[in-house]
């Protein structure tokens, strides 16, 4: 078979695997090679699919694998340099030739001063690769999605546990085209403000409460992780306060049976990206100040 490779921009390492034959036990052995770059590795793991069940003949003394059906999964819990190069061997039984369908879960841990850092969760992964999009396909999100979404916004930390804001989810394409004219007026445009994104949720909060614009600020920030976790483009759009300061927008929270002195907060359109997101922007210098 020919090499399967793999490359994942977001992680440190590049991964290829090539089949070297039947040994004489008539086990079939497998040559991944691990290109290391970006920053020293405490450890490195990967996934790889085969084209039937496999289990698992021997392995080198640094590699921890586990089978499970057709999946196998590596760890090599060892030191890689930037520009590292490493090749792993791993024998295997199967029925049959077993062939590379694919490469998956490619991770390596990264040390500073010899001491393993801290990995990265999935909260801390969507913070990083979050980015505002502005350009979206028509087609609807599934409700489930939606559903998800709109939980991590009520669990939003609030002040005093009060929960002032209130979140209306709009699907309805006469309703978020009726937003949309209202907020390109405010704007001064002719452009749809929320970029084609079929969903739109808007964040509103009890002015009552002192805390109220940090609450719904709070609710938009979960609701825009959540987002990201699930693979689903978003923007904050701005002009809630505006809009339902109006009579129309005053009128359309009446319809909805909503009392109470509420300001917009802020609108956070949802949908599939048109489009690959870009790149993130460098930090600015000085950002952070300790004080010890």
């Amino acid at each position: 078979m020919s090499d399967f490779n793999f490359n994942n921009e977001e992680e440190c390492l590049n991964v290829s695997v090539r089949s070297d034959g039947v040994d004489d036990s008539g086990s079939y052995k497998f040559v991944c090679k691990l290109e290391h770059f970006g920053h020293q590795s405490y450890g490195q793991s990967f996934g790889i699919y085969f084209s039937q069940d496999i289990t698992i003949v021997e392995a080198p003394g640094d590699v921890e694998a586990t089978a499970e059906g057709n999946h196998l999964h590596i760890h090599r819990k060892n030191q890689m340099n930037d520009n590292g190069l490493v090749e792993i061997w791993i024998k295997l039984s199967a029925p049959e030739s077993p062939e590379v369908t694919g490469i998956t879960d490619i991770a390596c841990q990264p040390e500073e001063d010899g001491k393993e850092l801290l990995s990265i969760g999935a909260v801390q992964q969507a913070i990083y690769a979050r980015r505002s999009v502005r350009s979206y396909k028509p087609d609807m999100l599934p409700k489930e999605m939606i559903d998800r979404i709109l939980t991590a916004g009520t669990y939003a930390a609030t002040g005093m546990n009060h929960q002032s804001p209130i979140i209306l989810a709009v699907t309805n394409k006469e309703m978020r085209d009726k937003l949309s004219a209202m907020n390109a007026k405010i704007l001064g445009k002719d452009d749809d403000p929320f970029y084609g994104a079929p969903v739109v949720l808007v964040v509103l909060a009890d002015k009552e409460m002192p805390t109220y614009l940090y609450d719904g600020s709070l609710v938009m920030g979960n609701m825009m992780l959540a987002a990201e976790e699930l693979g689903i483009a978003s923007c904050w759009v701005h002009r809630a306060k505006e809009e339902f300061e109006s009579a129309e927008g005053k009128e359309i929270l009446s319809s909805l049976g909503i009392e109470g002195n509420y300001e917009g907060i802020g609108h956070l359109v949802l949908g599939y990206a048109e489009g690959e997101p870009n790149a993130a922007a460098p930090r600015k210098d000085h950002y952070i100040y300790y004080v010890d």
